[in-house]
């Protein structure tokens, strides 16, 4: 009996075929191990935003302006890769201090169309660079 079973197993796992999509990574300008993006099957999956400015490559100093540099960030990304924010199906937004979610929204749904997408918001202990929020997303490619 022993021997049916991992014969089965066997024959499971190898007849298994390899992921045949189309898979694009965007890599990151900066050393970091990661893709900004990552394109698989037409969906987009957009790596964590942090609000940093492009140009000076550096961190805006509070949460309204932190939240708009990375909407606007996220609009680039979703453009340079030919989808939009009405697209956006998913997104994840970790903040250092949840009580502070009402004035991210404000800021949020004034980029969205009226289609809001499917979304989680947690508090976290700590960012990176000491940021106080961070969104990433999941979109459709047009």
């Amino acid at each position: 009996m022993k021997i049916v079973f991992w014969l089965f197993l066997m024959v499971s796992v190898c007849s298994c075929k390899p992921y045949a999509g189309i898979v694009r990574y965007t890599l990151s300008e900066e050393k970091v191990p990661y893709s900004k993006a990552v394109i698989a099957n037409g969906i987009l999956y957009a790596s964590g935003q942090l609000g940093i400015n492009p140009k000076t490559k550096l961190l805006q100093p509070d949460l309204a302006l932190q939240t708009k540099q990375i909407m606007d960030n996220l609009k680039i990304l979703l453009r340079q890769h030919n989808s939009d924010t009405q697209h956006i199906i998913k997104v994840n937004i970790y903040l250092k201090d949840i009580s502070q979610l009402q004035q991210v929204n404000e800021i949020y749904t004034s980029y969205l169309s009226e289609k809001m997408p499917a979304r989680t918001s947690v508090q976290i202990n700590a960012l990176p660079l000491g940021a106080l929020i961070e969104i990433d997303c999941i979109a459709l490619v047009k």
